[in-house]
């Protein structure tokens, strides 16, 4: 399991707990005493939630958006859980996509005078005001009369405050996550070559939704784990170009680094490296390479993981190498799901390479069946 899922499984896990523990005392002593209504407390409680769950999502974007605006960068796209408007030179659409983040993405585009700090600090400023507005809410109900209907104001505001209180700081927790969260970004924000590759990912993200075209990324020389994940998708860009000199060769400069680097970034580069070598070198040596320098958690990582990048690898160590026809057709039949991965701008591109691979597997092995 990666290292973000972790965190990710640990921290669902507390605010389970917390909410269980919350349930069981504040929200229930506050039913008790406060709650004045004919409608079910149950029921009530899961309006709330939801009326306040699609407040928060929609919420975080609009600070994202005000962020961004404020940071001087060009607004293309705004998802807030699968819908929401994305721009492109036909103007503004509305629809369904996907999104990199905690429960929405605003995606941006940068121009001469753009910085990420606004983007990054103005969930804090709407939550504040959140927060106040809750409160507010919570004096109203609590100083309303006994008998008055406005005494479930208080307990509504209690359970806006918990809801949000969790998606914030979840939001917020600094460090990488199955999302892209503003925690994580604002660690990156704390160093200036990460700060700058994240304007620059983020760039080539709002560029690829926008102007629908592949768009090139540049080598970072200074290696971070964050440099490291933007440097592979230059070198996975160079692979598809049939650039294996240059590819090969940011592959080294990061290996090269004294920085240590995530277990999982490293287990990504050597499937590259591996890719380029079957592709291009003497069989021989790979074979000795692979025997001596490619760990069992590194093979591991090739033969399990799902992405285009580390199946294809695994294709051509099962044929080249193991002469294991059958893994062969194995990676092979998993090709169309790991291709639905890939950004459309690049799918074709990606098919050909793949194809690359099994042509190289069928010229070892002539008589085996595609």
């Amino acid at each position: 399991m990666k290292k973000e899922s972790v965190i990710s499984t640990v921290f669902l896990l507390i605010v389970l707990a917390v909410a269980i523990i919350m349930g069981l005392t504040v929200i229930s002593d506050a039913f008790e005493k406060l709650y004045e209504s004919d409608l079910s407390p149950v029921l009530f409680t899961l309006i709330v939630l939801i009326l306040g769950f699609v407040f928060n999502v929609i919420w975080m974007e609009v600070a994202h958006v005000v962020g961004a605006k404020v940071g001087k960068c060009k607004v293309v796209a705004v998802n807030c859980y699968y819908l929401g408007f994305k721009k492109s030179k036909d103007g503004w659409k509305f629809g369904v996509d996907d999104f990199d983040g905690l429960t929405g993405e605003t995606k941006i585009i940068k121009t001469e005078k753009s910085k990420l700090n606004a983007y990054v600090w103005m969930p804090i400023v709407f939550y504040a005001a959140e927060l106040a507005g809750c409160i507010v809410l919570y004096s109203m109900g609590q100083s309303a009369p006994k008998d008055s209907a406005l005494k479930w104001l208080a307990i509504a505001g209690l359970l806006w405050i918990i809801l949000s209180s969790i998606l914030f700081v979840y939001d917020f927790i600094p460090f990488k996550l199955d999302t892209f969260n503003d925690g994580y970004r604002l660690s990156l924000l704390t160093k200036p070559e990460n700060a700058k590759a994240l304007l620059d990912y983020m760039d080539y993200q709002g560029r690829l939704s926008y102007e629908g075209k592949a768009v090139d990324l540049e080598f970072n020389e200074k290696i971070s784990d964050f440099t490291v994940e933007s440097n592979l998708i230059v070198i996975e860009q160079a692979l598809l170009k049939g650039d294996y000199k240059s590819a090969s060769e940011m592959l080294q400069k990061i290996k090269s680094s004294e920085v240590k680097i995530d277990p999982f970034l490293t287990k990504r580069i050597v499937a590259q490296e591996m890719f380029i070598a079957l592709m291009n070198d003497p069989l021989e040596e790979v074979k000795k390479y692979y025997d001596e320098q490619v760990g069992d958690a590194d093979r591991k990582y090739i033969s399990n993981e799902t992405s285009v990048e580390a199946l294809r690898t695994y294709a051509l160590i099962a044929g080249l190498i193991d002469d294991s026809q059958f893994e062969v057709q194995y990676a092979i039949s998993k090709k169309e799901k790991a291709l639905k991965k890939v950004p459309s701008v690049y799918l074709e591109e990606e098919k050909k390479l793949f194809e690359e691979a099994v042509k190289k597997i069928q010229e070892k092995h002539p008589d085996w069946k595609k």
